[in-house]
């Protein structure tokens, strides 16, 4: 790990304690909040690999005016996508972890189509080339100073090292390829069952998303799925507490259905105003599989992060072990977590919302006896927290590290 990774992941843990200090700053602003949490689980282990609710879904969707289209796995849902998006050359998307997990801009990239992050952090690591820290909070890892001095350095300019200068700089820049895209894709943090998409938001990015003037494409996983929109709004308002320490986002959107008026005569009548068609794609990519296979609870999940907020392995070892639900997920995926590195504390089932059994499942995963892996990860992990713990006040010393 060379000095500005560990600097990365020192500026990425000061961050993540902001977020701690906001939780606990407002969680008296929810004071029915273990209800709401015991409400989300009876719903998420309810509901879940529910075949009958995707029937039901489907159809409404269907009847409201969606389109939807099913992928099996990520080559399928790229070429859903292709097939969706045809002869344009610039689309837009908002943040998305499931696009993330098919290589959606790799993809599409390869074909000759350029796709825009509009979510400001996701574009900051896209223009510099830099992997996600957090997953609604990408940009994490990246202190001021180096974005604004690798900002400079890349595109000639001279930033003042003022937040509001980079986010207005980024902003211009994703307005210019808003302004172009005919396409925009989302992902979606619920689809309900009454044939409504919900997705929340802070940046306001989603409306200038969805609203491009051709088609508005969703991206889903079929672990998405709610009986209702007040369940989903439950577990959006969940979703930003332990994510952001915020007690609601600035947005939620529901959607149910292409724009449409009855103005005239009291009939409907579709196609109003942007998009004029909106896709839903829904992704199984193996999660029928490990649903089945002993990992369904995996994907009661509502990827809020707050077990990599508190992972002890993801602070001292970074991408190498992305934390919590997280580094189950990579390993299983795509076998780029070494889930030897996973020390068996139990404290991202502890901070999960939904008390998700993840060292459980990690060790259904992972190799090796349980003695074994338990003494090689706490040899590891004290090797490596010694080491920048001494850094980190050496870098404190030299003023290099807020």
């Amino acid at each position: 790990m060379t000095n500005p990774e560990v600097q990365k992941l020192l500026v990425m843990r000061k961050a993540f304690e902001t977020v701690k200090k906001r939780q606990k700053a407002n969680i008296s602003k929810i004071p029915d909040l273990q209800e709401r949490l015991n409400r989300l689980r009876a719903v998420r282990e309810k509901y879940v690999g529910d075949p009958d609710i995707i029937e039901i879904a489907v159809e409404n969707l269907e009847n409201n005016g969606f389109r939807v289209e099913f992928a099996d796995n990520a080559e399928e849902a790229v070429k859903l996508l292709l097939k969706e998006i045809n002869e344009e050359k610039v689309v837009v998307k908002s943040k998305s972890n499931v696009t993330k997990e098919i290589n959606l801009e790799k993809e599409l990239k390869s074909k000759g189509i350029n796709v825009i992050e509009t979510d400001i952090g996701d574009r900051l690591i896209q223009i510099l080339g830099e992997e996600p820290s957090h997953p609604t909070g990408p940009a994490a890892h990246l202190s001021l100073d180096y974005v604004v001095k690798m900002l400079n350095e890349r595109f000639g300019i001279n930033l003042e090292r003022d937040p509001h200068a980079v986010i207005e700089y980024l902003l211009q820049d994703i307005k210019k390829y808003i302004d172009r895209a005919n396409v925009g894709i989302t992902g979606a943090n619920a689809v309900t069952a009454e044939g409504s998409v919900v997705i929340l938001h802070n940046e306001g990015n989603v409306f200038e998303v969805m609203n491009r003037p051709r088609k508005w494409i969703i991206l889903a996983g079929i672990d998405k799925f709610y009986p209702s929109i007040d369940e989903a709004v439950n577990a959006a308002k969940i979703q930003t507490f332990f994510a952001t320490g915020a007690v609601t986002p600035s947005f939620i959107e529901i959607v149910s259905g292409v724009s449409k008026t009855a103005d005239i005569e009291k009939k409907l009548y579709d196609g109003v105003h942007n998009p004029k068609e909106v896709v839903l794609i829904l992704l199984d990519n193996n999660r029928s599989y490990l649903m089945n296979n002993g990992f369904r609870e995996m994907f009661y999940c509502i990827g809020c992060g707050n077990c990599v907020l508190h992972c002890p392995s993801y602070r001292v070892f970074g991408g190498r072990f992305k934390g919590g639900r997280f580094a189950l997920y990579s390993a299983l995926y795509n076998g780029e977590a070494d889930l030897e590195l996973c020390l068996s504390c139990g404290r991202c089932k502890k901070n999960c919302p939904l008390g998700l059994d993840i060292p459980k499942m990690i060790s259904k995963a992972r190799r090796g006896s349980e003695l074994y892996n338990l003494l090689v990860s706490h040899a590891k992990w004290l090797t490596r927290a010694v080491y920048l713990e001494t850094l980190a006040v050496y870098l404190t010393l030299r003023g290099e590290l807020g």
